[in-house]
């Protein structure tokens, strides 16, 4: 065997042997980060935020019905606009 050859492979060895090592360490250090246990919140702190969201549903309701409201005056007002022209013809 080519004493090139041997060189070669050795290196292509060492590097690839070097990335694997880094990548598993880094795996390793994420698997790490991710896993690890998330405080948990006092059960007063939890129910203030519990009771934040709902008030916030309500209001996001609440908007959904005066934009469903706005719009049916806007299409209303549209609507007899076009109803408008047709009858009494161009202005």
């Amino acid at each position: 065997m080519d004493p090139v050859d041997v060189a070669i492979a050795i290196s292509i060895v060492t590097v690839a042997a070097g990335g694997m090592t880094i990548l598993g360490v880094s795996a390793l250090a994420l698997l790490k980060k991710w896993t690890r246990p998330k405080p948990e919140l006092p059960p007063a702190e939890v129910e203030r935020l519990r009771e934040a969201v709902e008030q916030l549903v309500g209001e996001v309701s609440e908007l959904h019905e005066r934009l469903d409201f706005a719009e049916r005056v806007l299409a209303s007002q549209r609507d007899g606009n076009r109803l408008g022209e047709g009858r009494l013809g161009p202005a």
